[in-house]
């Protein structure tokens, strides 16, 4: 063998060891890549993958009614439409209740919703005052048999401490223009004449509201919905609630199926939509100056 001949088996064989080594570095790189895909998969950071070009996107509402949770679900839902993957919305319901006005703004979002993609409403345990008035949005109600629905009415909670103030050395003093300008106050009861104001002024009003536009989503005068507006809870399957505050008794399985059927596929992925605000890599940090709380003390409540 020459010197020639040696140089080139010498040069080839540190090729190969580079080549190996790089293939090695490449295998690795790509197992660390799939270990952190995973890891901030679990973490929520991708959301759920779906393999299927069918897809129905599951939102559930299983807080309290709240305005910032409200805002957040037709966020999400907002961008599920502009997704053309997604096929149509199961919207599982599983709230007490809460506000008025939020319940009043899903309400007809969910109404208008329906106009670009299909949405079927499932409650699967409670559905009661706020909850319902949301539910009844989408028709038809289906409900798992033993599922609560109804509670239509209102409640104003007020909690009187004025005995327990006394002792602890507490007495209210505030600066207010206006007879009504401040009707309430935990330290004492609410007098007559406040009660009268109150009761006429926001309770009823907004009670009317609220069975108004449940008689308007259900489809029925507010005549025959008025018997169960009362405040009064149901299960689901009660035979006088048939057709009036549900529509039909059913599982969660059955009307996965039902909407599989109706897709006209089999493979149809049912993908969770995530509500809440996804984590962040990094942690956050805030400078709190205490400017809302200072905004809500000069604000004219």
């Amino acid at each position: 063998m020459d010197v020639k001949d040696y140089e080139i088996k010498a040069l080839k064989k540190q090729i190969f060891i580079s080549n190996l080594k790089a293939w090695i570095i490449g295998i690795i790189l790509l197992a660390e890549i799939a270990f952190i895909g995973m890891y901030f998969s679990k973490m929520g950071l991708f959301g759920e993958v779906s393999v299927s070009p069918y897809k129905v996107a599951v939102v559930r509402y299983n807080q309290e009614v709240t305005e910032e949770f409200t805002a957040k679900v037709m966020e999400k839902m907002d961008e599920v439409k502009e997704d053309k993957s997604y096929q149509s919305v199961l919207f599982i319901m599983g709230s007490p209740g809460g506000s008025p006005t939020a319940s009043e703004e899903l309400s007809e979002y969910l109404k208008a919703y329906q106009k670009d993609m299909n949405v079927t409403m499932y409650v699967d345990s409670i559905a009661a005052s706020g909850g319902y008035y949301i539910a009844s949005a989408v028709r038809p109600l289906i409900a798992n048999k033993n599922a609560i629905v109804g509670s239509i009415g209102v409640i104003l909670p007020h909690y009187n401490i004025g005995e327990l103030a006394k002792k602890v050395g507490v007495e209210e003093d505030y600066l207010a223009a206006g007879k009504f300008k401040k009707p309430i106050s935990m330290l004492s009861k609410i007098d007559q004449e406040n009660r009268d104001y109150i009761i006429k002024n926001l309770i009823k009003p907004t009670y009317q509201n609220f069975i108004d536009s449940v008689a308007e989503n259900r489809g029925l005068k507010a005549e025959q919905i008025k018997p169960f507006t009362e405040g009064k809870i149901f299960i689901a399957n009660m035979p006088e609630i048939q057709g009036v505050l549900v529509d039909e008794v059913s599982s969660l399985y059955q009307v996965k199926a039902k909407i599989r059927k109706h897709i006209g596929k089999k493979d149809v992925d049912f993908v969770d939509i995530d509500i809440m605000e996804e984590p962040t890599f990094f942690p956050e940090v805030k400078v709190d100056l205490s400017l809302e709380e200072l905004a809500r003390k000069i604000n004219l409540q």
